[in-house]
């Protein structure tokens, strides 16, 4: 049994996640990963198997229907399943699992059946919706409301509770979502299936604070994530709950070598892949991969984990003081290896 969340506070850990890429490289000029031009090119598989084995501790892979170069991202659901497959041990979620892909009744059996037969090992990162393109697209179902799609997310999550819970056939009259003598068997093998919630909306962050397990929040400044927390704990205190019983996840890009002249061909081969896109990379990040400069620019340096593995560390006991748990890692410089056993060998040791 892994350690709780109390437990791994007292002990100063922290778990550290690996976001597998499962598209095309979405965008020359944000330096994201994949580092391929075609997602048949990556080995999803392969990949997800060697961050188990060099320790990471949970799996995350996006969900989305259109996504990268080409618009070339593999179905998140169908990845992940694959996944848990393909591993035995790391903890399992799709990342911003989005609720109106899927009626919430449908995704709560799919989620029993992963984790029945993982072991116990799903995550549910639950989310309202913030992609309309592919919602419209795909021709489902859509609400430009913000505040009502979050109202339906939270009977989505009161619906999936329900038949978690329920021992006998199960109805539900909602706004939304109805069910009639509906049966959930087998149910998940843990007892709790954790839910998480992510961002800084206003909404998102009252119903993660009166409802989740965990909170997520994407790459920012530790500026802006100390204003996030105090919003958040704010909500916690007006729904009488504190820090204690809510995980906090941060998830970024991470770019580490052992050097500066490694982290500069790093930076050049991200660079080259731009280019080939038909983007330019920012004048100061071209200075620094040539040369020029020493530093990159706190565009990049500011939300995200990016440097040798001093500067790595320090980093990310930054995250840990402002009461980070969980880091959720997307490796610039994957499909390539090498980036992230660097990081298990020499950085997380720190951590663990």
């Amino acid at each position: 049994m892994s350690p709780s969340l109390a437990d791994r506070r007292k002990a100063g850990t922290l778990k550290l996640g690996y976001c597998v890429p499962a598209f095309a490289m979405p965008s020359a000029g944000l330096f994201r990963v994949p580092n391929l031009a075609r997602i048949e090119d990556m080995d999803v598989l392969g990949n997800a198997r060697e961050a188990e084995r060099l320790g990471f501790d949970s799996l995350w892979v996006c969900d989305h229907l259109i996504l990268g170069r080409e618009s070339a991202v593999l179905e998140g659901w169908t990845t992940l399943a694959m996944i848990a497959g393909a591993t035995t041990r790391a903890e399992l979620g799709l990342i911003h699992q989005a609720n109106l892909f899927r009626l919430p009744q449908i995704a709560a059996k799919m989620m029993s059946t992963l984790d029945h037969l993982s072991g116990g090992r799903f995550i549910h990162f639950f989310e309202a919706g913030m992609g309309r393109p592919e919602q419209v697209a795909y021709g489902l179902d859509w609400d430009d409301d913000h505040g009502k799609r979050v109202e339906r997310l939270e009977e989505a999550m009161d619906l999936i509770q329900a038949l978690y819970a329920a021992e006998t056939p199960t109805d539900f009259s909602g706004t939304f979502y109805h069910l009639k003598q509906a049966v959930l068997s087998p149910k998940p093998r843990q007892k709790h299936v954790p839910v998480w919630l992510g961002e800084a909306f206003p909404w998102v962050i009252d119903l993660a604070a009166r409802k989740a397990d965990g909170w997520n929040t994407t790459p920012v400044s530790l500026e802006e994530l100390d204003r996030r927390l105090a919003l958040l704990d704010a909500a916690l205190t007006a729904a009488g709950r504190s820090r204690a019983d809510l995980e906090i996840s941060f998830e970024t890009q991470i770019l580490v070598a052992p050097d500066l002249a490694t982290l500069r061909r790093k930076v050049a081969a991200l660079i080259e892949r731009a280019r080939a896109a038909g983007a330019e990379p920012d004048a100061a990040v071209l200075d620094f991969a040539a040369g020029r400069a020493d530093a990159l620019p706190e565009s990049m340096t500011d939300p995200w984990i990016i440097g040798t593995a001093a500067e790595a560390r320090s980093r990310i006991e930054a995250l840990k003081a402002r009461g980070v748990d969980h880091l959720m890692l997307w490796f610039m410089d994957a499909p390539d290896t090498d980036g992230m056993a660097f990081f298990m060998e020499e950085i997380a040791p720190a951590f663990r």
